[in-house]
Order: structure tokens, then sequence, then C-alpha cells
């Protein structure tokens, strides 16, 4: 198994090599054959080099773009562009997967040397002695070797090496084909020392390999960019990279040991020993009734992999089949009869490889390039059961058939297709017609295309017009006697078919295939690339209509879960009623469709359609009584952001026990020992349930879980039913929208204070998060993905809680706090109730019950269902016990200057005795607040579970106090790592501190609260509406500070300079505590571990680092105290970013010319001195100075205006070559790239320094138009809405009801 180390080789190695080959690709193609990227083309005819063989691929290219193009949707944009990228793609993926192909065959001894050496290998150094061809280079020579082992595997592998396919017509040039052998011969790849296991790994020798490879073949950032083009895959192509997971080996054999293997032991009543020598996850329950089943011959029992991707699957049930063919030969002498008679046991295990692939795998993969995957993986595998046996490469028996095949629509020549069915008669040609059109999309549906279902539709549909389809034709007056008796010939044709209708019905099915046959015989004898292409496509085609008739008795998966394209929801509307607009859905409802009777499915999929409320419909028509064995995974299987779970399903619903094995939160490391342990041991994880029980659970959820107590509890009225409901908050866009508080400009009424979500903590939180709202928020509301969900709830209180989190926690909300559709709400509530259901949330009780049927993600509608037993007559005592948690809470968050009720953090300590004995007396404190504050928590539980009725001593009891344990642990002080378990951090408290120090040396913070010349004001109602900055702010307007605070926000670091950041620090400290002063410095340096302040401001790792650090806050790095500097760090600035604006680098290029002055006079007076080495040193600041200059004069040039609406992060990024910082500059720089692309054109900057294309833009985007006041230039503005008028019936009933 490839550890996950192993696993970024071979991305690594297979990004190299991609890039490699499209590129050169990219370039032949152009060069070569006249074909460019963009998607014009040149007539063959204009080619510079008319070589046969180029002309001839040149003609080939042009008709694979014709196909291409032809697939594409109608509708889609720049199809040319798109088309050509796509022909790039494929070739370039075929020749890695044929190389690396050779490659395995190579390691497994099937062919001689002759990827690993190049030039030099064995294989190709016999060839060249023996062909001995003169005068023709080496690059060419290898090339026709090369072809010629393409040729000889092709037999068997014709998907993978046949060198005619569309898929692969360009070979690499010699320059890149040298490059791409050094990348494939790594020792990186054949002699990889694994850490993690303590292996060196060949991975040429793993069959998991090709399965990595092919999905790594399509990166993370195209995936992601396919999403963020569009919600839905547009074509089968994002349809198949959207969705490629490759599935664990543990997952692969859980699921076919309890489908394919469970199967074969029912077959043979509990006889076979598969579940002891092969089937090792089976699961076999203690006195077990085993299914009734009919023993098959081997060769009968069909299994499929629906969307088989590289067929992990595939190689699995090769296995499992392998030990049934010999379990059948050994211990059933009734079954393989014909085999018997000619065969001994030996002799028979040499045909079981392929019996296997002839037989019994089939799969379906909308993807050509899995599918070639599919085929090779497969075909290694078939080699290394002859290669055990012990039979030579050539001695193996050939293996011409497999049963795999690619889901793609018919070919769009219908011109062609007209003249092929001339011979036919007229219903057959409707029919055939009419399945030709029906299958247009099922390269996006795959196997939920229903085809046997619409070919019935077309056969009832002939049945019921059979007049009307054969109707009689009348020659005219001016027809020639050719065309009478053609037309005498076809109505005598017709007038057959009418006497025969019952026997034409009776044998169309069979008629039908034939039809197909024939037309695919015809193709294939027709000269043409077009006339091969439109063969070959037919061909698959007729193959998945025989594929959509089948049954299989195992169904095996990992199906794309999601939306399905923009071109087929209207099919799954309609054939699937219950798919919930989710692919997971319509594959379980399909497969189970597919089955025989008694077969079975096994899957593993998102988990989200087993709890969330929107799939109820599915679980009911599909789960619920339905299985027969569970394994609720979880995080961390996938190797996707998705949690999973797997499902063995019968066909038929019935009230059998099924069994549940919960290892959702197993560490992911060890999920597949603990699954292997649970199937084999009776644990405490495992659960028997009849499934058909969940129809009476709410929201059909999966309880299997539920023992009495927890139904008993699930009877309680929802907090929906007790007029509480939660509430989806508004969708926006985070880069865009969303602030921190102290990102914020002048102008509040471009703002609201706005509830996202917040790390764990209980009751109460740190609100610190705004949103911007310019223009009332109409510019918001513009925007495709803005849904303005809740906002009639804003100014109401009640709850908020974030919507993921592996254990729920409530907070308050104030009033006048938006919510979104991460951070979401119980809103509308009144004072008495917002605390009940604050303490009813945040109960252990309502934490444990939510998780049983939901997963991290918890949205509106799962709360709803969250269960609440009568509370009236503890009303009084919940409310207190809350406003004391709330009291403690807050207190403690008023330290953190990051939170919008900072009280700030200096005058709320006592430093008359020094900063040690202060943080003693905090610690004391801390510690008996936090004690009273469990105790607190405790009661909220203890008080719940009475409500609930649940017994002191019960189990239920015990299983909710040990779910405890699972609560993150809470620190009082929300100060970034200011504490561990409670116990103050010193270091990073007077870090904190000198940072409220450097606040008040900018005037962000009123000294006078520190000094206490000012009271520090009472927190208002828990309710209130936030302020939108804290209440120790100083006032802009307030002249009666004592200290010089730099209007323009500037402040240097230079030491002994009166305007540097250590000097007014030092000011502000010697103003707070006068004649303490030098006392207070001393400890703060000795706690933060720095000599001096200006040590501190000066270190790379000192103040500013801590700052950087504690101001990035979700993910979202806003530091407001900029450290400008000069190249080598020599000299900084310091930028209050609040009072940044168009004169702040204006004014620094002031400050610069005359410390250059300065440095210029020094120059000069040390050349008067003759001191050399002096005037070296002060011209090497000089250089700094010039340089910072230069740089800051490039940014003015480039139109940098800035405005604190467009937050921190753009608004930095053009400094990031004044950026020392390392952290902060990769941040920069990030942003910056962002914003030259036009991804930030949103912002007031980018509009400022890219003026003409953000205007452009503008045009046609009326959200970017609305954005940057150029409504006047929009072509695309929105449709004026007329008012609705009111149905008169809604008037009257108004009227009624007030």
């Amino acid at each position: 198994m490839i550890s996950q180390s192993g696993k970024k080789i071979l991305e690594k190695f297979v990004s190299s090599a991609k890039n490699l080959l499209m590129q050169n690709i990219t370039e032949l193609l152009q060069q070569y054959y006249g074909i460019w990227i963009d998607g014009h083309s040149i007539p063959v005819e204009q080619l510079s080099n008319q070589d046969p063989d180029i002309v001839h691929t040149a003609k080939m290219l042009r008709e694979r773009l014709k196909h291409l193009l032809a697939a594409l949707p109608e509708n889609q944009n720049d199809k040319e562009r798109l088309a050509v990228g796509q022909l790039i793609a494929e070739q370039a993926f075929t020749q890695l997967n044929r190389f690396s192909a050779l490659r395995m065959c190579e390691e497994r001894g099937l062919i001689l040397e002759s990827i690993h050496g190049g030039y030099d290998s064995v294989g190709f150094q016999s060839f060249d002695a023996i062909s001995q061809v003169i005068g023709m280079p080496q690059y060419d020579r290898y090339k026709w070797y090369l072809h010629s082992i393409f040729d000889e595997l092709s037999i068997e592998l014709p998907a993978v090496f046949d060198r005619f396919s569309p898929y692969g017509l360009i070979f690499p040039d010699e320059s890149t084909l040298l490059k791409f052998l050094e990348l494939i011969n790594s020792t990186d790849l054949s002699e990889w020392y694994d850490e993690q296991n303590g292996t060196t790994v060949n991975f040429w020798k793993e069959d998991e390999t090709l399965g990595w490879m092919f999905q790594d073949y399509n990166s993370l950032e195209e995936r992601r960019k396919m999403r963020e083009e569009s919600n839905k895959p547009r074509n089968s192509r994002e349809m198949a990279v959207r969705n490629q997971f490759f599935t664990p080996e543990y997952i692969v054999r859980f699921l076919t040991d309890n489908s394919l293997g469970r199967i074969w032991y029912e077959m043979t009543k509990g006889q076979s020993l598969i579940g002891e020598k092969q089937c090792s996850y089976m699961v076999k329950k203690t006195d077990e009734t085993l299914t009734e089943r009919t023993i098959k011959e081997p060769t009968e029992i069909l299994s499929l992999d629906p969307t088989c991707g590289s067929m992990h699957f595939g190689l699995y049930l090769y296995e499992v089949y392998e030990f049934i063919y010999m379990d059948a030969w050994d211990n059933h002498p009734n079954l393989l009869i014909p085999f018997r008679e000619i065969h001994t046991r030996d002799t028979f295990h040499r045909e079981v490889p392929r019996l296997i692939l002839e037989n019994n795998i089939f799969g379906c993969e909308i993807d050509p390039r899995a599918l070639q995957i599919a085929a090779l993986s497969l075909w290694l595998r078939a080699q290394r059961s002859y290669g055990e046996i012990g039979i030579l490469p050539q001695d193996r028996p050939l293996i011409k058939k497999s049963n795999l095949v690619l889901a793609e629509s018919m070919p769009g020549n219908k011109k062609l297709l007209k003249g092929l069915m001339e011979e036919l008669d007229k219903p057959m040609q409707n029919l055939i017609k009419k399945i030709w059109d029906k299958m247009q999309f099922v390269g996006e549906a795959g196997l939920l295309f229903k085809m046997e279902k619409e070919i019935e539709d077309e056969i009832d549909y002939l049945k019921n017009n059979w007049t009307k389809v054969n109707q009689y034709r009348y020659a005219t007056l001016f027809s020639s006697n050719e065309e009478k008796v053609k037309i005498e010939m076809e109505n005598e044709a017709r007038r057959i078919l009418k006497e025969n209708k019952e026997e034409f019905f009776k044998e169309i099915t069979s008629r039908l295939k034939e039809a197909l046959y024939q037309l695919s015989s015809k193709l294939s004898e027709e000269e043409g690339y077009e006339n091969a292409l439109f063969s070959d496509d037919a061909t698959r085609g007729f193959a998945f209509i025989e594929l959509c008739q089948k049954r299989f008795d195992c169904i095996v998966m990992n199906p794309p879960f999601g939306d399905g394209s923009e071109n087929t929801t209207d099919y799954l509307n309609e054939n699937y009623p219950a798919w919930s607009r989710n692919l997971v859905c319509a594959f379980f409802d399909r497969m189970q469709e597919m089955l025989t009777e008694t077969g079975l499915v096994g899957s593993i999929f998102d988990r989200t359609v087993l709890i969330k409320s929107s799939y109820e419909a599915f679980r009911k028509r599909n789960i619920c009584g339905y299985i027969k064995v569970c394994a609720d995974t979880g995080w961390g299987v996938l190797d996707a952001n998705v949690e999973t779970s797997t499902l063995v399903l019968s066909k038929q619903s019935t009230q059998n026990i099924g069994v549940f094995i919960d290892v959702w939160d197993i560490n992911q490391n060890e999920k597949s020992s603990e699954l292997l342990a649970s199937v084999n041991t009776k644990r405490q994880n495992v659960y028997n349930v009849a499934s058909l029980d969940f129809i009476n659970f709410p929201n059909t959820i999966m309880g299997y879980k539920f023992d009495e107590s927890l139904l008993a509890y699930f009877r309680n009225p929802n907090i929906e039913q007790r007029h509480m409901p939660a509430q989806r908050g508004m969708a926006l866009v985070a880069d865009i929208h969303f602030r921190l508080f102290y990102e914020m400009g002048s102008n509040i009424n471009n703002y609201r204070n706005i509830y996202e979500g917040s790390t764990y903590t209980l009751f109460y939180t740190v609100y610190r998060d705004t949103l911007i709202w310019e223009k009332n928020g109409d510019i918001a509301r513009t925007y495709p993905n803005f849904r303005p969900t809740g906002i009639d709830y804003v100014q109401t209180i009640g709850l908020c809680y974030g919507k993921r989190g592996e254990i729920l926690d409530a907070h308050i909300k104030k009033k006048d706090l938006y919510f979104t559709v991460e951070g979401q709400s119980i809103p509308n509530l009144s004072s008495t109730n917002s605390y009940i259901m604050l303490g009813h949330v945040n109960s252990i009780l309502s934490q444990y019950v939510i998780n049983l049927y939901t997963g991290q993600h918890k949205p509106s509608g799962y709360m709803n269902l969250l269960p609440m037993p009568d509370y009236i007559t503890k009303s009084i005592d919940i409310e207190n016990l809350i406003k004391q948690i709330i009291e403690i809470k807050r207190y403690w968050f008023s330290l953190d200057e990051t939170n919008l009720e900072y009280r700030g953090l200096i005058s709320q300590i006592d430093f008359s005795s020094g900063i040690a004995n202060a943080l003693e007396e905090i610690q004391s404190k801390l510690t008996i607040d936090y004690n009273t504050y469990q105790t607190l928590v405790e009661q909220n539980d203890n008080l719940w579970m009475d409500l609930a009725e649940i017994e002191e001593e019960s189990d239920f009891r015990k299983i909710l106090n040990d779910y405890k344990a699972r609560r993150p642990y809470e620190e009082l002080l929300s100060i970034d790592n200011a504490s561990n378990k409670n116990i103050i951090n010193k270091k990073i408290l007077a870090q904190e501190i000198v940072q409220e120090l450097v606040g008040m040396a900018f005037g962000r913070w009123d000294t006078a609260y520190a000094k206490g010349n000012k009271a520090i004001p009472e927190f208002g109602d828990v309710f209130d509406a936030l302020p939108f900055m804290p209440v120790v702010s100083l006032d802009k307007d307030d002249t009666n500070t004592v200290l010089q605070i730099p209007e323009d926000g500037i402040l240097s670091n230079k030491a002994n300079d009166i305007c540097s950041l250590a000097s007014k620090v030092r000011d502000v400290i010697h103003y707070i505590w006068a004649d303490k002063g030098d006392d207070i410095e001393y400890e703060l340096c000795q706690l933060i571990g720095c000599k001096s302040l200006q040590n501190y401001f000066e270190s790379t790792s000192g103040f500013f680092d801590y700052h950087f650090k504690r101001y990035t806050k979700s993910r979202r790095k806003a530091p407001i105290y900029w450290p400008l500097s000069s190249e080598d760090g020599s000299l900084t600035y310091w930028i209050y970013y609040p009072k940044l604006s168009h004169n702040t680098l204006p004014s620094l290029i002031i400050k610069l010319r005359e410390e250059n002055e300065k440095l210029m006079s020094g120059i000069n007076a040390a050349m008067v001195s003759k001191e050399k080495n002096l005037e070296n040193d002060l011209r090497a600041k000089q250089y700094q100075v010039e340089n910072m200059m230069a740089e800051i004069n490039r940014i003015i040039d480039s139109g940098y205006e800035p405005n604190h609406d467009d937050g921190v992060p753009v608004t930095s990024c053009p400094l990031v070559n004044l950026i020392f910082h390392r952290a902060w500059k990769a941040e920069c720089q990030s942003n910056l790239e962002e914003l030259n692309k036009g991804n930030y054109d949103w912002s007031h900057l980018a509009m400022s320094m890219y003026p003409a294309r953000v205007t452009q833009k503008a045009k046609k985007d009326w959200c970017m138009a609305l954005t940057h006041g150029l409504e006047h230039l929009c072509e695309n503005k929105p449709k004026e809405k007329k008012p609705r008028k009111k149905k008169e019936e809604d008037s009257n009933s108004k009227l009624l009801f007030d």
C-alpha cells in the first residue's frame, strides 16, 4: 500500500511529465500539423512539410478535432480552443500511460528492458542488432522499436497501445523523449525509501501506482478552477475530472468481501472458507441465518463497477474471483463441467485469468483515459497470476476480450448514419435513430442513462403507432419508372410488416442487436478516418446498450457526488425522483435497479446523504430496509475534504438485521486496522439493527446507535416545533465582503458587524468580524452568489453558532448582528428564551445528540431537528446560570484587543507592585474563575439531563458524561497563546502589553483609561448592538492628550530618534507609570527576552512577528502596524494602517530625502577626514535609502491609492518589495499576483492601478460598474423589477387575518 509520502512522489512525477509532454505536443501540433492552441488551424495542403506520414497524421488529427467539437454542447463558448486543449491533454496522457505501462511490464518480466535503459536498453540494443538499419538516426530507430512493442501489446491492450487510436497519434520529439525517460527512470520511482513504513518502494511494481497516477494527472488546481467557473460540471470531461478520488485498499476489500465474497459464501451454504482464506473483511454474525441463494457457475457470477476509474475495485474483484473459481473446482464437482472434461486442475488454473476478464468483471467509465488505465491494470493483474502459476510470457493465453465500456454519445454525423441505414426497414430505422439521439448525453450521465428503458419506450411507441410508422408512399406523375419500382417494393415491405406485426415485436430485441452489429461492421469496412472514428464510437455505443441490459450479482463503486452536469439535470429529475440533486443518490437507485433479485451493491460515498434533511426521501426510498453492512468511516478516507460512509445494500427491502461498524472518529491511520478488528471480534462499536426502523426516526436518520433512552428523548418536540427555529444566514464572498473591525475605514456606514462562526467557546465569543456593506448593501446584492437569507432577523436577538465543528457551541446574537451561511442563528427570541436556548444548545446532551445525525456540518435544517425537553419549571434557574457564565467570559475576553468588547489590558490590571506581581494576581483570579466556570457548565449539563429525565445511574447518562471528554479544552483568556490549560504565559502577556503601548503611541487607544483618569465603561446589556470600535479607543477629536501622536501615522525605527517607535512607546510608559516607568520597561524586556524595546522592534522575530500572528484571524492576515524596510532591512519606518492615506507614501519620501541628505553630509565629512571605511558604510546606507525611495516612487507611479474598504490584504500587497518579514512578504506576494491577474478588480485599488482593465470589465459587469461608480458605462444593466400585483384573494385573506 502506497503511503502518503509515496503519493507525493508520484504526484510530483506525474505533474512534471504532464507539463513536459503537453508543452511538447502543443509545439508539435503547431510546428508540423498546423493546429494552434487557440483553436485555429490551416488546411493540410498549406503545411510546410508535406511528408506523407505528417500529412496523414494531420488529417487524422483534424478528424479527431471535428469529433471532439461535435461532442461539446452546442451552447459551449470557445469550442475550438477547448477541443484543442482536450486533444493535447489526451495525447499527453496516452503517451504517459504507454511509457508507464512499458516500465511496469519491464519490472514484471513481461518484456525486455526497453524504457529503463533508454537508448542503452537491452531490448533496443537487441532490436538494433537484428534490424541493422543503416543511416537512420538513433531516435527514429528507438521510436520504431517502441512502436513494434506497442503493436505487439495492442493485440491484448488496444485501449492503451493501439498506435492508430485517436488518443495517441503524436509521439514526443527527441529532446522531450530524453527528458521524459530521465523522469520515468528516476530512482525516486524505482528505489524510493519510505521512512513512514521503513521499506524501499519500487512504484513500478505496485498495483496502486496506475490509479494514483490517473488521479494526479488532473491537478487539484484544475479541479478547483472548474468549480470556480461553474457550480455544475459542464461536460463529460469536467464530470470525470471533478470526481476522481482513488479508493483506499481496505475500503475496496471491505465492500467487495461483503458483496461478492458474501454472495459466494451464501451460495455454498456457508461451507466455503472464503472468509478465512480470502475475504478477511467479510462480516459474519454468530448463529446467523444465511440468505437462500442458488449456486451459479463462476462464469455466470457477474460484477460491475459503474464508475470504474482506474479499476481499483476490479483488481480486488479479480482476486476474489480467482478464489471462487478454484474453490468451485476443488469443492463443487457439479460446477465447471465443460472445463472438467478437457482440463486437469493445473491446466484449468491457467485458464482462470482469461475467464475472469472475459466473463466476470464489468466496468463503465465516461473518461477514456481512465478506461486505458483500467484495461492496463486488469491485464497486468492477469499477467501477475500467470507469473505466480509459473507460465512464461510467451506461453500465456491471449486475453482478447474485456468488459470495460466507455459511456460516450453516438457520433454526430447523421448524414453518414442515414446512408448506412437505408437497407433497414422503416420501423428499425426509426428505432435506431431514436436511440442515436437519446444517447447525446451518455458521456455525462454514464450508466445513470437508462438505455434499456429508452429502448422499451421506443418499442412501445412503435407498437402504438404501427400504422403511422408504416404509411404507404405513392408515386407522383413526375416519378421515373425506377422510382416507381422502388416505391412499390418499399410498400410491399410495409404491407408484409403490417401483416406480421406480432412476429416483428417478438424478435425485435434480437433484430435490433443484429442491426446494430451490421451497422458497426459496415462502418469498419468504409474507407476514411472519419468512418473509422464513427465506427469505433458506434461500437462503443452498442456495447453500452448491451451493458445497460445486463443484471449483476455484485456491484461495487465509488460514485461521483454533487450535482449533475448542466445537460443532464432534466433527465435526472425525470428518472430519479429522490436523487436530491446529488449523483450519489441517483447511482444508488440505478445500481439497485441493475442488480439481480438477490444481488448486492457496495459503495463508499459522501456521508452527507445519510444525515442531511434534504436527502430524507432518498433514505426512505433506497436505504431503509436495504442495509446488509455499514462501516461508518468519517473523515480522512478519500483524498478529498469529504466525510464518508460505506454501505452494502440489497435489492429488496426487508426487516433483516444489518451490521453497523462505527469507525467514524478513529484516527485515519488506524481506521483500516480498527475496521478489520471490528469485523473479527465482538466490540462496542458494532451494532446490529434493522435499518427499516430508521423510517420512524426524525429525519429518517441512520440511528444505529439509538437505544430506548435515546428514542424516548427524540419523542420530545424539536426546537422548530417549539417555535424557536434556526435560520441560515447570508451567502457572501469571503475575500470580497469580510473584514476584521480593525481594518475598517472612518466611514462606518460602509460596515456592518457580522457573525461568521467562531473557534470553540461555549456560551459567549469574541466579536471581531465585520461586513463591507457599501451603498447600504446594494453592491453586495449584485454578486452572483449573494443570498440575503436571514437578513430580516438582523435586528432581533437570540443566539448564533458556527455551522462547522465537531462539537456544537453557541453564542449570544446581539442586536444588529448580521449572520451568514457559516455563522447561523436562532434569531427572533426574547432575552429569556435566548438564555434558555443558549443553555440547551451548549449542553452535553445537545452536543451528543446532534452528532448522532450530523457530521462536522450543522446547518439550520439539522439544528431544527434537535429535541428539547420541557424547561418551563427551570426557566429562572437556567437564565441565572447562563448569565453567570457570560459574566465570567465577558470579562476575560475584554482583555483581548482584537475583540470589539475590549476594555483595555493595562487599565484592568493593577501594576502598582510591578508586572510580576500583577500577573500573579491575574493568574489567581483566572484559576478561581475557571473553576467556577467549570462548575457552572457542569450544572447546566446536569440540569438539561434532569429535564430530559435521564436517570443518574443510567447507561445513557454515563455515555453523556464520558462524551464531555470530546469537548475541546477552553482557555478563558482569548488572547492567542496567552495561557495553556489556563496557566498564564507571562512572555505572551508582556508582548500583549507592549502591543497595547504601541497602539497608544500611534493614537489608537486612549491612555486616560490606563492612567486611571477615565473610568472603564461598564458593559451594556449582553444583547446590545456591538460598537464599531472598542470603547477605549482614542476619539480622533480628543485634544486633551499630552502625548505627541504622529499625525501622519509614521514612526521610524532608528535608535535614539525622538520620533522612533521605541521612543514613543517609552514616552507612553513614563506617562502611565511616571517614575516607575524604567522598572516597567525593564520587566517587560526581561519577560519578553529582549535586551531593550529598540532591540524588540528591530528583531525579525520580535514585535512584528508577534503582531502579525495575533492579527491573523480565520486565515485572514491583517496586521495594522506595518514595518516598511529597505532591501537589507537596515532602515525601517512603521506605518499605522488606520492613518494610511494617499499622502502616506509621499510623506515617507520626504523623510527618506531628509535621511539621504544627512547621509550625504556624513559622506562629505568622511571624505574630508579621509575615513574610507566610514564613507563606504555611509554610501551603503545611502544606496539602501535611494533604492527605497525609487521603489516607493514606482508604487506611487503605478497609481497606488489606498482605500480602507479594500482591507489590509489588498491594500498592503503592492508594498511587497518594502516588506522584510518573510511570512508577510509571502502573503503580500500571493495577493499581488491575484491583483495583477484581475481577481481583485472589485477593489478600489484595482481601479486606481488598472483603470482601463476595470473599466472594460464594468461595461459588461453590473456589479463591477456599481462598485466603481461606472453605472453609466455598463451595457448589462439589470432590468427594473415591476412591482408584483397582489392577488385579490391574498388581499382578502390579509384583511381577514387583520
